[in-house]
């Protein structure tokens, strides 16, 4: 099979293995370039990934990117773009190898960055727990997967806010064997620790690449100008957002890997602990806060607590429909079908949905007056049935409470959990003393 190309000028409308047709170059990095390209055969978007020529030539080079892909090919996580295959073709004459994946829509954190309208505070927390999730299932794998250069061009902002962390090219150093050559360095000044510079990358040194991305996020300046003659990254005294923010992005920037977080577990953790009681700014709104902005319990049901409260309870109306999204209106045939139907069922079917809304009222409100909050993690999603044939989705999760790892689950609207898949993060508040029963009120 050879790369067609239409435009020699222009590698637009190229043909590679016959079937993935390029439409526009997305960057270029150390180990080649990256393209959108159209898949015919799926009709979908996807990145394509040109492997260095140089590495493509060798077929030694060449069986070290296939075993990359076929591990990256195993990872099932909404933070990692998927991967579909390892292809050969031909490019401008010379044998190539492109790796396809999933094209990751949205805007990079660099963008971001350097538009006028960068992260408020809240959304900037956010982004950093999300991603501090991503490392924690890269590193847990077996053999743990090292990015080794995580930056903000190198983190995609989806449109519905979470981020996705991209461009693998630099984990192939991972799954190098002693016999296969020396130490390879990969990463960006500024944002890699001195040991990645010796070929010695770990856990620790993707955290630091996460301080200093987050560093660059929060002043707006690239960590590189915060670094002394000796190549040690300084932390301003006070940073810009949540004052308690500057220990924990000082931590990980240490220059030995002893002295950082051990590992992203240990940072959320810490990063939860120091923010979770915090009351709200005013100013910010309450979808980007949620839980960190319900204070210290016991708590009353005012203010952000309770918009919150409202935005995560269901009424009668979305239980009798639950195939509406939230805040759809309550029209005259919505009326005319409940009463319809509750003369047919005897009064019956509005006092079961009415019993069950407040039930869940009841509830809600025990756990966000007394409730602790915490992140848990998505394990899996069902449908299972109410009366008069109407469904809930049943969110199976785990979370960290005291030192222990919690499982529980809890119904939510479907609409709501359609949204979301196993490997997701999404706020939780649990109970102590009730054997740490829980409740999700996340609501996007």
């Amino acid at each position: 099979m050879t790369a067609r190309s239409t435009d020699a000028e222009s590698p637009a409308g190229t043909l590679v293995a016959e079937r993935y047709e390029v439409r526009r170059q997305l960057g270029q990095g150390a180990f080649g370039r990256t393209f959108e390209a159209h898949d015919r055969g799926e009709n979908r978007l996807v990145a394509l990934k040109l492997l260095d020529r140089r590495g493509a030539g060798d077929w030694k080079a060449y069986e070290l990117f296939e075993r990359e892909a076929a591990v990256l090919r195993s990872l099932r996580h909404h933070g990692v773009p998927q991967m579909y295959e390892l292809v050969k073709d031909q490019w401008e004459g010379a044998p190539a190898a492109f790796l396809v994946m999933e094209f990751v829509e949205g805007t990079s954190l660099a963008q971001i960055v350097d538009e006028p309208r960068q992260l408020d505070p809240a959304q900037a927390l956010d982004v950093f727990l999300e991603l501090l999730g991503v490392l924690e299932y890269l590193h847990g794998r077996v053999p743990p997967i090292l990015h080794r250069d995580i930056k903000p061009s190198n983190i995609i902002i989806r449109p519905d806010g979470t981020p996705a962390l991209v461009d693998f090219g630099s984990v192939r150093r991972v799954f190098m064997g002693p016999d296969e050559g020396g130490s390879t360095v990969a990463g960006t000044y500024g944002y890699m620790p001195y040991e990645q510079y010796m070929g010695q990358a770990s856990a620790a040194s993707d955290l630091y690449s996460l301080g200093a991305t987050f560093l660059h996020v929060t002043t707006g300046r690239p960590p590189r100008e915060f670094m002394t003659p000796e190549g040690r990254i300084e932390v301003p005294d006070t940073l810009p957002g949540d004052t308690r923010l500057r220990p924990i992005i000082a931590r990980l920037l240490r220059p030995s890997p002893a002295e950082r977080f051990s590992t992203a577990r240990d940072v959320r953790k810490t990063l939860l602990s120091s923010v979770a009681l915090e009351t709200a700014r005013p100013d910010l709104p309450v979808r980007a806060v949620d839980a960190m902005s319900l204070g210290p319990a016991p708590r009353e049901l005012t203010g952000n607590a309770a918009a919150q409260f409202e935005r995560v309870r269901y009424t009668m109306w979305e239980l009798m429909d639950t195939s509406a999204k939230p805040g759809d209106d309550v029209g005259i045939g919505d009326l005319f079908w409940v009463a319809f139907f509750s003369v047919v069922t005897a009064g019956i079917l509005p006092a079961v949905f009415g019993s069950m809304a407040r039930a869940r009222t009841r509830r809600l409100r025990r756990f966000f007056r007394a409730g602790v909050p915490a992140m848990a993690e998505i394990v899996k999603i069902e449908l299972e049935k109410i009366p008069f044939d109407s469904k809930l989705a049943r969110v199976s999760y785990q979370f960290e409470a005291d030192g222990f790892l919690r499982r529980d689950a809890d119904q939510v609207l479907p609409s709501r959990a359609q949204r979301w898949q196993p490997g997701d993060r999404v706020q939780v508040l649990y109970l102590p003393t009730e054997d740490y029963d829980s409740v999700i009120i996340s609501a996007s």
